[in-house]
């Protein structure tokens, strides 16, 4: 393994004593180097790769620029849509020069994430939950919520589902939730959503069903529910991940999508354009999200007091063959 560069090796490559590059590498504006010697430093540090100590800074009274997120249900980074909002909050903290670091799971307590020094610490667990106020309690640095309006947004999804199906005259609908059990929390959230768009559109009660994730699962509850409802006409799914359940399902019974049911996910995933027939989905755009809590949570940083920023509750449909 690589040994890391230290100011004593920056100072053996400038031919200048440890104290004068110390001088320069930390900024130390009690010290009058001349410029030229500053350069020469600078570009022996260049030239070793040199990179500050973060936990020696910290020590000598520098500001952390570290950014810990905790995101507990999402052990193994599976729903790509945070992941992507995560992975671009990392890109849009960079830019002020801070630098987020994510932990997977539960362990908010446990792990080297412990020992860190973080300016702002986020957690995707509402601030009501335990996780989160145990976060509080461990750190003495400003706790915010990483998908602050998560409810909203989720419900959102929904909602465009049922206005979309509804505008393609499909008025009979059900609920295509997850197994998982881990995954109820949220479809619980999205079922909300469609009863309540369902309500307010004047349609009949919605109908619920759970979609296994192999693929005989799958078509035995399609069937079922279509033998005891053969009215439903227009299928919410709670993500494009279900939604290729049913899909697949549809095929086997040679029900056809979207003559006899039209089909629509959330997410936008990837695979979407390549399903048979390819799947309508739900997306939202949270790029000024993403921007805006990137702004707070530096602010936050910086000491000052955060605004409050959320999520969309508003998305957009994106429609393919499937409805």
């Amino acid at each position: 393994m690589q040994k890391r560069v230290t100011s004593a090796d920056v100072a053996r490559e400038a031919g200048l004593s440890r104290a004068t590059v110390s001088y320069v590498l930390n900024g130390d504006p009690r010290q009058q180097i001349p410029e030229p010697t500053r350069q020469r430093v600078h570009e022996a540090a260049e030239r070793l790769g040199y990179r500050p100590y973060g936990p020696a800074r910290l020590l000598r009274g520098a500001k952390s620029r570290l950014v810990l997120m905790f995101t507990p249900g999402l052990e193994h980074a599976s729903d790509f849509v945070a992941a992507d909002i995560i992975t671009s909050l990392g890109d849009a903290l960079s830019a002020s020069g801070l630098h987020l670091v994510w932990q997977l799971g539960d362990s908010e307590a446990q792990g080297a994430s412990i020992d860190l020094a973080p300016a702002v610490v986020l957690s995707s667990a509402r601030e009501s939950d335990e996780a989160f106020l145990q976060l509080r309690q461990q750190f003495s640095v400003p706790v915010l919520p990483a998908f602050p309006g998560l409810d909203g947004f989720i419900a959102g999804a929904a909602e465009a589902q049922v206005e979309h199906l509804t505008a393609q005259g499909r008025t009979t609908l059900a609920f295509a939730a997850p197994e998982q059990p881990d995954l109820k929390p949220t479809a619980d959230l999205r079922w909300v959503g469609v009863t309540r768009t369902a309500t307010r559109l004047g349609l009949p009660d919605p109908v619920r069903f759970a979609v296994p994730a192999d693929r005989d699962g799958a078509v035995r509850a399609l069937s079922t529910l279509l033998d005891t409802h053969p009215d439903i006409s227009g299928m919410c799914a709670y993500n494009d991940v279900v939604a290729f359940g049913v899909l697949a399902a549809a095929a086997d019974l040679g029900v056809a999508v979207p003559e006899r049911l039209a089909v629509v996910g959330v997410d936008n995933h990837s695979l979407g354009p390549l399903a048979v027939p390819a799947l309508s989905t739900v997306r939202a755009d949270v790029g000024d999200f993403v921007r805006a809590l990137a702004r707070e949570v530096a602010r936050a940083a910086a000491g000052d007091d955060p605004e409050t920023v959320l999520l969309p509750t508003r998305s957009e449909v994106v429609r393919r063959k499937s409805s």
